[in-house]
């Protein structure tokens, strides 16, 4: 039976709709301040009017208020469950894009952006809803259509920023949130949820309709409530302030934390969210054409989102460790090619009549291959890696870090750029991926077409070999 004919495909798919309008939603939100600061930092400006300070502070200040959102919104997953945190991030970022719409002073621009921090955490919980609804051999390009998703939001908002006003497009962008909160109410709840709060039956009934009831799927469901059950069993009547503690300084914690932490800086560094925002500001430096760079940035979200779908087939083909790393080595040669010959072209401007289109050109390559390579493996290995106990508190977790990443990011590289030009600043943070690729190359397992169960029995340290017996022979687990 092909994918096309399958019901439980489809039933998942619908669960993949309501992400990615919260996505579409999401790409708006990041690639806002590339249609609001040229307006409000213009001098003939006749509507609100920022100064250069301000307007960094508004890009940034949905980072500061993530924090929040992300201290508070994975321990509400953890007690109400998905579908209404899902429900919740839809629209509290919806909010923010009606307050932007209405808005009339500086003071309400950061209102509105910090109403949209609340909802940050989406980055990493969006990504991790999905991944307990979506079969193993499905959860990489769907968590890869979701980020075509993004790019799509960001395309339509640098594109209606040629024609519509900052208001028009913000009012605009409540829709998708708008669509995202009316399909989260026809999925039912996860089933890992369900596991976890010991809603035995429930779990099975949600496990069936999405899975199915072949002897694979039993199998898997078997998994997911004896996983819980001895985790449970485990922690029972040790719960205390001491027993928190050991429990997070844990390698099944420790570990899928620092992984988590520098794939963040990863993405953050090779451009995920400062190419969305500043890509007109960049492209406008190498060119020192407004409208050349206007063009090239539309060219940029066309690539992007062509690398993204082109990413669906690759992340199906290619081990995650595979992709991240080889493109990711990929990333880091081009960003020190743009610094390097930035760096020619503004201190002996050697052929200089090649530099408005080869400088733009590395980079846009650049952003083809992250959105091919470094996002979707990043983001799949985001969604697999915690064991489900400690979900929450690992999300909380990395989100701090991903908050305080992005709030930096976004605030400094106007100034960076300001004051160690483009090469400086792609010089800097190619160090950065580096870095944190040199460190996962020694920490990071693999976890293509692993069960969420396989994969945290691995980060804790048991051996597969019977589950993995059972998993493909069919054969009774046998309890050692």
């Amino acid at each position: 039976m092909g994918p096309f004919s399958d019901i439980y495909f489809w039933r998942q798919v619908l669960v993949l709709i309501g992400s990615c309008m919260l996505s579409v939603g999401t790409g708006f939100m990041l690639s806002f301040p590339s249609v609001l600061n040229p307006s409000i930092l213009s001098p003939n400006s006749t509507g609100i009017h920022a100064t250069q300070d301000q307007a960094s502070w508004i890009a940034s200040s949905n980072g500061i208020s993530g924090v929040f959102g992300f201290c508070m919104v994975p321990y509400i997953m953890q007690i109400y469950g998905r579908k209404s945190v899902h429900i919740g991030l839809n629209f509290f970022a919806g909010l923010g894009f009606l307050i932007f719409s209405l808005a009339s002073n500086v003071p309400s621009l950061y209102a509105a952006r910090i109403m949209q921090g609340v909802s940050m955490c989406a980055v990493y919980i969006s990504t991790l809803i999905l991944g307990e609804y979506a079969h193993p051999k499905r959860r990489g390009y769907f968590v890869t259509l979701k980020k075509i998703t993004v790019a799509i939001g960001s395309l339509m908002c640098h594109s209606l920023g040629m024609f519509w006003t900052w208001k028009q497009i913000a009012a605009f962008a409540t829709i998708p949130y708008t669509f995202g909160v009316f399909s989260t109410f026809l999925w039912p709840e996860s089933p890992s949820f369900l596991a976890l709060i010991e809603k035995y039956d429930e779990c099975k009934k949600s496990h069936k309709w999405l899975f199915g009831d072949g002897a694979r799927s039993r199998k898997e469901l078997e998994d997911l409530i004896s996983t819980q059950k001895e985790v449970r069993n485990q922690r029972k009547n040790k719960e205390n302030l001491r027993f928190v503690i050991r429990k997070l300084l844990k390698k099944e914690f420790m570990k899928p934390f620092l992984i988590v932490s520098l794939l963040t800086m990863i993405i953050d560094a090779s451009g995920r969210y400062y190419v969305f925002a500043y890509i007109v500001q960049i492209l406008t430096e190498v060119t020192n054409d407004k409208s050349i760079a206007a063009y090239f940035t539309i060219g940029s979200d066309i690539l992007t989102l062509a690398a993204l779908i082109m990413s669906c087939f690759v992340i199906r083909c290619c081990k995650r460790r595979t992709l991240l790393f080889t493109s990711g080595i990929t990333c880091v040669i081009l960003m020190c090619l743009t610094s390097l010959i930035t760096f020619l072209k503004s201190r002996f401007n050697i052929l200089d009549s090649v530099y408005w289109w080869f400088i733009p050109s590395v980079i846009l390559l650049n952003i083809f291959i992250v959105n091919v390579g470094i996002i979707p493996a990043s983001f799949a290995i985001m969604c697999e890696i915690f064991p489900l106990e400690h979900k929450g508190t690992g999300i909380c977790a990395t989100g701090i870090v991903f908050t305080i990443l992005f709030s930096l990011v976004m605030k400094f590289t106007p100034l960076m750029m300001e004051n160690t030009g483009v090469e400086g600043t792609f010089g800097i943070y190619a160090l950065h991926v580096a870095v944190g690729l040199l460190i996962l190359y020694f920490i990071l397992n693999e976890t293509k077409d692993k069960t969420l169960q396989e994969i945290e029995k691995e980060i804790r340290g048991i051996k597969q070999s019977k589950f993995n017996e059972y998993y493909l022979n069919g054969k009774p687990l046998i309890k050692e």
